[in-house]
């Protein structure tokens, strides 16, 4: 027999459900020893575009924005969708004095929502502090997350990676250490001294031979919460012919201050060659690391970014949220193209329904402003209506 529960989360990781959540409702029933539980929601997703594309129904891309130099504006656009729409199993047992939790978690969604199928997002067990699969990067927090309609959310705002990765990690307390997969971006190189038909590598030629390396410290004290975190990883290129190798380093801090109805969040990011960690630095999701120069040596690009956030609750059913967030990344050389010297912000302003802890109906107003490498700079503004229904 399924169950209606409230299930406290132990750790970061569950957060799949909702950012900022203390607790996630379920559907539980009892085998043996084991609890397993059933969980997910079915929402849909409305967005406008006043003046020009600036996405998909559920959540605006920089790459959209930006367009093309002879590309039109073409705004006035209606969008609908309810492939963000989730469904999860996780199961919890005693074993050998500790618990083993397992989770397996999938959705529908697709960049442009444009490959409706379903998606692998978390599957991953955890036990005695040991966790092994794919989850949330060691090197990403939620706690200057300020909620938000658009799936993407505010830039510069998760940290680090901002999405799930096959990682080994170990947690003692506050304390996370983890090997992830190594997530790199070669910028392209668009040197037009080149002689006819030779070309420089490129992100076709990224590979790794270690992974990448995160420590992580969260914890709270009283109404203040906070999160510091760093990670190292190796840049490498492989034509076969040709190689080079070179080291990319990032570091964030984050922290929340909840104050009555009124939270606070604030996050800054740094990155030396690590800019695949700054989240939504680059065109659909994070910037380059690195380009190779005219000699085949690696050179990496910096970065750095920030968000802050407000959220005030008006009353037990109705929160309003406001964000602003930007990423930064160098250029290098006016030869690189791709992911290199862009400058993007964004920002959010949205009011939340929430009569019942399973039921969410919101409108968000987003501004979208990005910089290319070449100077030229576009905005897009968008409304966004959702509704989402949890089991």
């Amino acid at each position: 027999m399924w169950n209606n529960k409230k299930i406290p989360l132990v750790s970061m990781t569950v957060m799949a459900l909702a950012i900022g959540s203390t607790y996630v409702s379920a559907l539980e029933t009892q085998v043996g020893e084991t609890t397993v539980g059933l969980y997910g929601y079915a929402r849909l997703n409305m967005a406008y575009n006043f003046d020009r594309d600036a996405g998909s129904a559920n959540e605006g891309y920089f790459a959209e924005v930006a367009g093309s130099e002879d590309e039109g504006d073409v705004g006035d656009q209606f969008q609908i969708s309810a492939t963000q729409s989730r469904i999860g199993f996780r199961t919890s047992t005693p074993v050998e004095g500790s618990t083993l939790d397992t989770v397996i978690e999938g959705d529908f969604w697709s960049y442009n929502d444009d490959n409706t199928r379903f998606r692998l997002r978390h599957a991953y067990g955890s036990w005695n502090g040991i966790l092994a699969g794919q989850t949330w990067s060691n090197y990403n927090t939620f706690v200057a997350a300020t909620p938000t309609l658009d799936f993407f959310s505010t830039a510069g705002s998760y940290g680090g990676y901002g999405t799930r990765l096959a990682q080994l990690r170990y947690t003692i307390g506050g304390f996370s250490i983890a090997a992830e997969d190594p997530k790199a971006q070669l910028a392209e190189n668009i040197d037009g001294s080149l002689p006819e038909d030779a070309s420089l590598p490129d992100n076709d030629d990224a590979v790794s031979s270690m992974p990448a390396l995160s420590l992580r410290y969260e914890d709270s004290m009283g109404d203040f919460s906070y999160s510091i975190a760093g990670i190292a990883r190796q840049l490498k290129y492989d034509t076969g012919s040709e190689k080079d190798t070179e080291m990319g380093y990032g570091a964030f801090a984050a922290g929340a201050y909840h104050a009555g109805p009124v939270t606070l969040r604030a996050i800054v990011n740094a990155s030396e060659g690590a800019n695949s960690y700054l989240y939504l630095s680059g065109d659909y999701f994070n910037g380059a690391d690195a380009y190779v120069d005219t000699n085949g040596k690696l050179q990496t690009l910096s970065g750095d970014g920030g968000a802050l956030g407000l959220s005030y609750q008006i009353s037990p059913q109705y929160s309003l949220n406001a964000s602003h967030g930007y990423t930064d990344v160098e250029l290098g050389d006016p030869t690189v193209g791709g992911n290199a010297g862009r400058k993007n912000k964004n920002t959010f302003l949205n009011l939340m329904w929430t009569p019942n802890e399973r039921l969410m109906y919101g409108i968000e107003y987003g501004y979208f402003e990005t910089e290319l490498a070449d100077g030229r700079e576009e905005d897009a503004s968008r409304v966004m209506v959702a509704a989402q229904y949890s089991f």
